[in-house]
């Protein structure tokens, strides 16, 4: 049903977009809407190429690479057929056609995709089941990533572990690993044993190898599971874990700070409405004024002043000190996740905005001042810095983000050692196609409060 689901989802894309362009054409170019419908001949040649590159084995790779590749597959495609067309019999109304449908089908096709594997993700038929043997913390992280990350299409059913665990899927002990794949059905399995050396490695891949047609190996889980899942890559022989930081580079930060300007304005305006209705339901709930601006670190650790819509009452610094002092427990979950989850410094509607992040918005002046982006880091207080444990050399080399990958992975319910991690983990994996997929994993997160204080 996978299968079937991303098939369809390919197929309503590019449909969709022959439908565009054929609206396009009667409106503003009737000569060539007679030959719009010639591009469908595309669809069963980028059909056969998804095949062919594997973008049907939803367990190759992540939706970010696939979402990246099936643009990537569409273009190419087409642009070579409108070439070819164009040589072939000299009409430019079918070359200019197919063209379009290639460079148009190379945005909408991989939104679609995201867009599909976010909403279906958390089906019972999505996916391919696997077991997770391995030593206990480790493993235990490894499930956690992918019960978290379910639109990867790993979807964790078993957790084989050297000692009793309590999970809310099957759980028992490495031994039974051929039980498990006999018994229920389970195709795959994801080894992580960090300590062994290369030989006990291969001994280890063939040995689950008789009981799974396909073993997954993660080599070392230090800090909990990468906040992504990646496969290994190999090259001439090497097999290792490749990272490439595309935020250094001058081009890619160049595409990136478009974006975020274009974006950052589509949006000011499809939400103006609503901008103006959060600033009066303000004021009329409590005394004060409408935005709130703190100091935060931007990219070289240079500060700005981040704005937000006011939650707190305006004495919310006296209000935390006091609160702080008085009672220990909440001393403690503070200096945790520099958050507390019943904040009693909150206003009513402070409350309804935090939960659906709404007090954020007017972070988009931010970005169309070059101080944030749309997708990074989270936006760090200086206060932070010593906390950061010396990673914030790092995750400083970027522009913080109104949403990220500490947005989407829990958001408050994470530890802030943790958020650091995810934003450190972002940088050394960061794509525009990352970007696009993040902004897409967003929209769920934000409509249903998850993880909000």
């Amino acid at each position: 049903m996978t299968l079937l689901a991303l098939v369809a989802t390919d197929l309503v894309g590019f449909t969709s977009v022959l439908g565009l362009l054929d609206l396009l054409a009667y409106a503003f170019a009737p000569a060539y809407a007679t030959s719009v419908w010639s591009a469908g001949l595309l669809i069963p040649v980028i059909l056969a190429a998804f095949v062919f590159l594997g973008l049907y084995q939803h367990t190759r790779m992540h939706p970010a690479d696939e979402m990246r590749l099936a643009s990537q597959v569409t273009l190419t495609i087409g642009v070579t057929a409108a070439m070819a067309a164009y040589i072939g019999d000299g009409d430019p109304a079918v070359a200019t056609t197919i063209g379009a449908a290639g460079l148009l089908g190379a945005i909408v096709v991989p939104l679609c995709r995201g867009f599909v594997r976010v909403v279906c993700a958390r089906a019972d038929w999505w996916g391919q089941t696997v077991a997770v043997i391995g030593q206990t913390d480790q493993a235990l992280a490894v499930v956690d990533t992918l019960r978290r990350w379910p639109e990867i299409g790993l979807r964790p059913v078993a957790l084989l572990t050297d000692r009793p665990v309590d999970v809310p899927i099957w759980s028992g002990p490495s031994g039974m690993a051929l039980h498990v794949a006999a018994n229920h059905n389970i195709s795959c399995a994801i080894v992580v044993e960090p300590d062994l050396d290369a030989e006990a490695h291969d001994h280890l891949v063939a040995r689950y190898s008789k009981f799974f047609d396909n073993v997954l190996v993660v080599p070392d889980v230090k800090k909990g599971a990468a906040a992504l899942w990646r496969t290994g890559r190999t090259h001439q022989g090497l097999v290792g874990y490749g990272v490439s930081h595309y935020e250094l580079q001058l081009g890619a930060r160049f595409a990136k700070r478009v974006g975020d300007v274009v974006g950052a304005l589509l949006l000011t305006i499809a939400t103006l409405p609503l901008l103006l209705t959060i600033a009066a339901l303000i004021k009329l709930d409590s005394r004060g004024p409408v935005f709130f601006s703190q100091s935060r670190m931007g990219r070289q650790g240079r500060c700005f002043p981040v704005l937000k819509f006011r939650t707190m009452h305006v004495n919310a610094d006296a209000l935390l000190a006091d609160l702080l002092e008085r009672d220990e427990d909440l001393r403690r979950e503070y200096e945790q996740y520099h958050k507390l989850r019943d904040d009693p410094r909150v206003t009513r509607i402070g409350r309804l905005l935090r939960r659906y992040s709404l007090d954020e918005l007017p972070q988009l002046l931010n970005v169309i001042a070059g101080h944030m982006s749309l997708v990074g880091p989270r936006a760090y207080m200086p206060r932070e810095l010593p906390k950061m444990n010396n990673l914030a050399s790092i995750v400083l080399q970027t522009p913080p983000g109104i949403t990220g990958l500490w947005q989407v992975s829990g958001r408050n319910a994470l530890s802030f050692e943790r958020r650091v991690d995810l934003d450190v983990h972002y940088f050394k994996n960061w794509s525009p196609w990352l970007d696009l997929y993040l902004l897409i994993r967003t929209v769920p997160v934000v409509l249903s409060g998850e993880g909000a204080s």
